[in-house]
């Protein structure tokens, strides 16, 4: 594992990610709009996103996003918080039982689903390797 103290590495991807999608705060999507996070992702982490193969990224971003719209999660800023999570632990965070309880009730405002992900525990963050990490670079 390469994250060197915490999540700090994930704390700073999902930072940047309300800055880069204001232009789309609070658009409703649907699950045909995986596309749309996918490009937001590569966005917001750029290198992560390159170093995972397409059809493995693709995949991985639609299957949680329909988990986050299953859970009510049903604007980009919120599902991009909600994947990059997942991504950073290969959505091993995601079975986590805090995660499992704080889904239970997620906050609706983007600020208060940053603040309630960042205040999870270093074992959420740290649950499971980086999904780019799963994978040995080409070459």
């Amino acid at each position: 594992m390469v994250i060197a103290s915490g999540n700090v590495a994930a704390q700073t991807a999902v930072k940047a990610a309300p800055q880069a999608s204001s232009a789309v705060k609070h658009a409703k999507l649907k699950p045909a709009d995986t596309a749309n996070l996918v490009s937001h992702l590569r966005r917001v982490i750029t290198d992560e996103t390159n170093d995972t193969p397409p059809r493995v990224l693709n995949a991985f971003v639609a299957k949680y996003q329909q988990r986050a719209l299953d859970a009510g999660i049903d604007d980009l800023d919120r599902q991009t918080q909600y994947v990059l999570l997942a991504l950073y632990t290969s959505g091993k965070a995601m079975e986590q039982p805090l995660f499992v309880e704080f889904m239970k009730n997620p906050p609706a405002s983007l600020d208060a689903f940053y603040d309630a992900l960042q205040a999870l525990p270093k074992s959420v963050w740290e649950a499971g390797p980086p999904l780019w990490e799963t994978y040995e670079p080409k070459g």
